[in-house]
């Protein structure tokens, strides 16, 4: 009703307006506009005054602090998600370029434990150290992937062992570092065997079996992923894959850009470490990571220079995998990491004496089909030598003491120096006797200052130490020491 009142007021007034303008025009005076005009503006307002009190006092049909409560929850609800996609988005878009969705990494911080799988863990894992002389070739069998931890050296060693099993495809393969006796054997790998990705630290090596590597890996099309710490895998029948290690790899230290990996399979675990030595493995404590682990693949063949007693300490390894080769030249495994592992009451078997090692568990529990592991035995020190009382002769006489065995040894050396750096050699010998040493590189001997004749101490020991070129070639080069009719070689690598 009011709005009627109003609109017919409304119309009222601009028609007295108008006949009081054209009244105005043709000068006459009539009270009808007037009273019309007058009318209908008081039609309007009374209208007006009706209508609009009878709106505002209609309740709305929600009230207004819920409508506002409802649209900040679910304003809040999507920003959430959105924020949740764009991190999901940020961590996983570095280390999964060229992957499709279901292959990407799950990625996560380092440092941070990665997600748990919520796939229940099924059938069995088996985990291959195969034995191919001095190097690493570990193959990883879950219920559903096949994935395959270097390769050795170049050859048909582990492409036999692995049509030996069956296995026509691998799911994924992983070039711990690029030294020969890892990556070389993954050549044959590609040549013979469907790949569909190779994970690798991306750093560079200038030998012709890193170049040959790579152009395999473009020619045939394999997908190619850097591998970095955070960077986790589900390996399929609850078993789950995470990189520890590396962050920011350099070519400069080869053996600690190695990718190391703790693969876990319900409440069973394996620490395979490549060629890592100490500083890489100060660098995957301080992370934070859970680092206990059923099976430890001890770094470096066994070297001195891994397995620090402060990782072995943080792993907890009830079972430890030496692979090195039969009599190698370095030494390996070194004293120092074998007596560590049986003073921490590990259960050690190494591929040089027991050959393959398969480890297979259900999850909760494994078993390794070489039953007795090896006993580690300190090395004997030598008695000193004591004269027995002689009977006083007719004639003064007197018995020598037989001079102890003196077998030319090396004591230590520099394995891995880097060009430009400087190496050194200490051997124990015969007391006061010459000694040569040579070194030889592929442009021939090396006559750098520091590698002349010495002669060794009263103690037997000879020590040398010399400056590696700068443009010498990269590669293991030979170290020979000759004196006192005996002999001794040994390796080092120019990286």
């Amino acid at each position: 009703m009011g709005d009627f009142l109003a609109f017919i007021g409304l119309l009222g007034f601009f028609a007295g307006l108008v006949m009081l303008i054209y009244n105005f025009i043709k000068k006459k005076v009539k009270k009808t506009a007037v009273i019309i005009t007058v009318v209908s503006f008081f039609l309007f307002i009374t209208g007006a005054a009706i209508s609009g009190p009878s709106e505002k006092a209609s309740p709305p049909s929600e009230p207004p602090v819920t409508a506002v409560g409802q649209q900040e929850s679910e304003q809040i609800e999507s920003d959430e998600k959105e924020i949740a996609e764009d991190q999901s988005s940020e961590k996983t878009e570095g280390a999964s370029q060229g992957l499709s969705e279901k292959d990407k990494p799950v990625a996560t911080t380092p440092g941070a434990t990665a997600p748990a799988s919520t796939t229940t863990v099924t059938g069995q894992m088996k985990v291959h150290f195969i034995d191919v002389g001095q190097g690493d070739a570990i193959l990883v069998q879950t219920p559903t992937q096949n994935i395959l931890i270097d390769g050795g050296d170049r050859g048909n060693t582990v492409v036999n062992y692995l049509r030996n099993l069956g296995v026509n495809s691998l799911d994924v393969v992983i070039g711990t570092h690029p030294h020969a006796d890892h990556i070389g054997g993954l050549i044959n790998v590609m040549q013979s065997i469907p790949v569909k990705e190779v994970i690798d630290p991306g750093v560079v090596h200038t030998t012709k079996t890193f170049e040959d590597y790579l152009t395999l890996i473009d020619e045939k099309n394999i997908i190619f992923t850097e591998g970095r710490a955070g960077m986790s895998r589900d390996l399929g029948g609850g078993a789950k894959m995470e990189i520890l290690h590396p962050v920011s790899p350099s070519s400069r230290h080869l053996n600690d850009a190695s990718i190391v990996v703790k693969i876990t399979f319900g409440e069973v675990s394996f620490m395979l470490t490549g060629d890592a030595e100490q500083a890489a493995e100060n660098q995957i404590r301080s992370r934070g990571y859970d680092l206990n682990s059923t099976v430890l693949k001890v770094g470096h063949h066994g070297s001195r220079t891994s397995t620090i007693t402060a990782f072995l300490n943080a792993v907890k390894p009830e079972v430890a995998v030496i692979m090195s080769g039969k009599n190698n030249t370095y030494g390996h495994p070194h004293q120092e990491t074998l007596a560590k592992l049986t003073e921490a009451g590990v259960k050690t078997y190494r591929t040089d004496l027991h050959g393959t090692i398969v480890i297979t568990t259900d999850g909760q529990t494994y078993d390794i089909n070489q039953k007795q592991p090896y006993q580690y035995t300190p090395p004997k020190v030598p008695e000193p030598a004591t004269s027995s009382p002689t009977p006083t002769p007719t004639t003064p006489t007197t018995t020598p003491t037989p001079a102890p065995e003196n077998k030319l040894s090396v004591i230590s050396y520099t394995e891995t120096v880097p060009q430009g750096g400087t190496a050194s050699i200490t051997v124990q010998g015969k007391p006061n006797t010459q000694y040569s040493i040579t070194v030889t590189y592929k442009s021939g001997p090396s006559k750098a200052s520091g590698l002349e004749t010495k002669t060794s101490g009263s103690d037997g020991k000879v020590s040398w130490t010399w400056k590696v070129g700068a443009n010498t070639t990269p590669g293991s080069w030979p170290i020979d020491i000759n004196g006192g009719g005996e002999s001794v070689r040994v390796n080092f690598t120019v990286q």
